[in-house]
């Protein structure tokens, strides 16, 4: 009989995301603040954010990519949104996209899902809303 297989398996560590580096593109003061303290309580402090998607896309150039994941307002500045994730997607299609709006239509979820979005939350959202979203990117 073997021993080893009776034994009940060690509870498995909760999945860390404190390595993640993040850009967060929000134009919203109080949405940038609730997506940092949901992205904080998950561990990540690795978190730039900039206010639209011009800012975004200079950021991810000079950082030549250098993010595990992007949280992305649909509605911004400059570039929009989608405008942004087509570009992501160009240069680095396998980077983890999570889109922030509030438009929940069907024509939405076609148009980021056509552009290659990994997930989308819409606003008004919780914390634990976007950590749920996040947590499901990162697991198998």
């Amino acid at each position: 009989m073997n021993q080893e297989a009776d034994r009940p398996s060690a509870p498995q560590p909760l999945p860390t995301y404190a390595g993640l580096r993040v850009l967060l593109a929000e134009d919203e003061p109080m949405a940038t603040k609730l997506a940092q303290g949901a992205l904080k309580v998950m561990g990540i402090t690795d978190i730039v954010a900039v206010r639209d998607g011009e800012q975004a896309l200079a950021v991810l150039e000079r950082e030549q990519g250098q993010f595990q994941l992007i949280v992305s307002d649909w509605n911004m500045p400059k570039v929009s949104g989608l405008d942004f994730l087509k570009a992501v997607r160009l240069r680095w299609p396998h980077m983890k996209f999570v889109m922030l709006t509030g438009k929940a239509t069907q024509d939405f979820v076609v148009a980021a899902a056509r552009n290659g979005v990994d997930a989308y939350v819409v606003k008004p959202f919780s914390p634990n809303q976007l950590r749920r979203k996040i947590e499901a990117l990162f697991t198998l």
